[in-house]
């Protein structure tokens, strides 16, 4: 039985984005030809001790734990669907590994946020510069920016909303500060004469995902600071998380789960040295 088509076909109807569905496709694959590799039976023949002798197997790799996990829940999505189809007779959830490591802060340190939007506003392309602010200023993420429509923006004196589609065709309305009302009308305003919708334009028409990424290394580079549009995303969210709800920036980052906000509570190296810095006996 083609197992794998009937579950991708399941993945298509719960509108999962592309990049979701390929890494389901890709780890359960994995985990298919390992069990083949290992075990007489047919997939229907799945049990729990299979999932967990997998985890070891796992464990024993290079693999980084973010890794293993992601590929130990793409497992569980799968066996929930054999269950439901009656492919296999009793539940299989194989646990998270968890990391004792601190996670690693993956977003911009201020002094290099700072350099890189100085460098950024100095050189004075308008286009360039409504980037940085939206993407500092909203979080939301390089597919997002790319997809931003002209009818999607709305900017008054004091107020402007943008409004974002997201992962599984999703909508969410996200209110934008003053830096990014000033970015985004100052390029409007120069913004080339074009039949797109799309805000941003390039010289081939509507900029696409590569060339942000692009943009923002060109400027990197400058001031000798890796920076991706994630970096950025992940540098919002950790300064949001220090003063702000996670319900609240579950919405502005537009996450299904509180679970996938809960990542960006991490604490720094920098974080403890300044708590045990700060402790007088």
């Amino acid at each position: 039985m083609d197992y794998i088509q009937a579950f991708e076909a399941h993945l298509r109807s719960k509108d999962r984005s592309e990049n979701t569905i390929s890494c389901y496709l890709r780890d359960t694959l994995q985990f298919i030809a390992w069990y083949r590799s290992k075990m007489e039976y047919g997939l229907d023949k799945l049990i729990e001790l299979d999932g967990v002798e997998y985890k070891k197997y796992l464990q024993q790799s290079d693999q980084a734990v973010i890794t293993i996990n992601r590929k130990i829940a793409s497992i569980n999505v799968f066996c929930q669907w054999m269950l439901k189809q009656g492919y296999i007779n009793e539940p299989i959830h194989i646990e998270a590994v968890r990391n004792k490591v601190i996670r690693q802060y993956k977003g911009l340190e201020d002094k290099n946020l700072w350099k890189l939007r100085n460098e950024i506003h100095r050189f004075g392309n308008r286009m360039h510069i409504c980037m940085i602010e939206l993407l500092i200023g909203t979080g939301i993420r390089v597919s997002e920016l790319v997809g931003i429509r002209l009818k999607d923006i709305e900017l008054s004196e004091r107020k402007g909303t943008l409004k974002v589609f997201g992962k599984g065709n999703s909508f969410r309305t996200i209110p934008i500060n003053k830096d990014v009302r000033k970015a985004l009308a100052r390029y409007i305003e120069v913004r080339p004469e074009n039949e797109s919708e799309f805000l941003f334009i390039g010289q081939r028409g509507a900029l696409e995902r590569n060339a942000i990424n692009l943009i923002l290394k060109k400027y990197g580079d400058r001031i000798q600071v890796r920076v991706t549009p994630h970096m950025l995303r992940h540098t919002l969210a950790y300064r949001l998380v220090k003063t702000t709800p996670l319900t609240t920036i579950q919405q502005i980052l537009g996450h299904d789960h509180i679970s996938t906000t809960n990542i960006y509570t991490l604490t720094t190296e920098q974080d403890m040295e300044m708590a045990l810095m700060n402790i007088e006996w």
